[in-house]
């Protein structure tokens, strides 16, 4: 199957130490509602099954979220819809059919420090109470998290992966990533995130965490990804080998992106309007840059090349149904 990514806007009401878009001003005018319209037609004659729409921040659109996704294809729809966002418009994307939250939850409930300040903590608790939010008042729509997995809360990585599962919200672990060529342009350099980043000396421990969460992966979608090479996982070990997830990237002023991680040098000079007509040229554009990346560990393309090379059809489900297959 293929699948998308897209940058509906580049602005973000937050800013994390591990997210720093450094090229904001290297991105011209957002797409319009109408032309995003047409974008999406543009996926579905690619033939894109599945849509894993960014934002920065979507919410910033407002009610015209739900006039461009309706009647689309399946989609997870990514944000950390901060409280004024949240508090504005939930209740009427909610109601007219927005059918999904996916946000970012590094910490357990209730989970409070005073021994250091980290950005990631406050966002966590934001996200706990719209995730309470949506399950008591919208039961049926799909609540998914994303745990970035760092130094300083790997430990809590179970807890968290079981309350998640507990209010039946499903679960996804990425590890830290940072600038590493200068090319991911929404990393921060290796030096800004001191503190943040595993040591061979940690490598262990972690390791004894992460099988802990293998044993009761409850909601986890990506247990089989956590039984990778534990260097791999903390040091960007991994590589999409030139296919990171089968469809565009796409940024906010309509220009193609490698992935969501690296611009790539030859797919930014195409437009997501210049497919499907060079849809030649554009696999090509990707191939060349992304063998030029050092790697990383994503779970998004990492979990499109499992299944693609393991179980296609269990991998559409994984995407657009949510369905979960235990690690083998």
């Amino acid at each position: 199957m293929k699948n998308s990514v897209m940058y509906l806007t580049r602005r973000c009401p937050r800013h994390c130490h591990y997210c720093n878009i450094r090229d904001a001003t290297n991105v011209g005018p957002e797409l319009t509602i109408p032309q995003w319209k047409d974008a999406f037609k543009v996926l579905k004659e690619l033939k894109v099954e599945f849509n894993l729409i960014l934002g920065n921040e979507p919410w910033l659109l407002g009610e015209y979220l739900v006039d461009l996704l309706k009647d689309g294809i399946p989609y997870a729809l990514y944000s950390s819809a901060s409280i004024p966002l949240f508090g504005r418009y939930a209740k009427a994307l909610f109601e007219n059919g927005i059918n999904n939250l996916s946000t970012g939850v590094d910490y357990p409930k209730g989970y409070f420090s005073t021994s250091f300040q980290d950005d990631s903590l406050k966002k966590s608790e934001d996200a706990w109470d719209k995730i309470r939010w949506v399950r008591e008042f919208y039961p049926k729509a799909q609540v998914h998290a994303t745990i970035t997995v760092h130094k300083l809360n790997y430990l809590y990585l179970p807890r968290i992966v079981n309350e998640l599962t507990e209010v039946g919200a499903f679960s996804n672990i990425n590890f830290i990533h940072w600038n590493k060529d200068g090319k991911y342009d929404f990393f921060p350099d290796e030096k800004e995130l001191k503190g943040l980043l595993f040591e061979k000396e940690d490598h262990y421990k972690l390791r004894t965490v992460l099988n802990e969460v293998l044993q009761n992966p409850g909601l986890l979608q990506n247990p089989q990804m956590l039984e990778m090479d534990t260097s791999m996982l903390v040091d960007m070990g991994w590589h999409c080998k030139g296919d990171p997830y089968g469809g565009p990237t796409i940024d906010a002023d309509g220009r193609l992106r490698v992935c969501g991680y690296r611009k790539g040098h030859y797919t930014s000079f195409m437009n997501i309007f210049d497919l499907p007509e060079h849809e030649d040229h554009w696999e090509e554009a990707v191939y060349q840059d992304a063998m030029e990346c050092p790697g990383c560990s994503w779970s998004c393309p990492w979990m499109f090349r499992y299944w693609k090379d393991n179980d296609p059809e269990m991998g559409a489900k994984v995407f657009t149904e949510h369905a979960i297959k235990g690690k083998k």
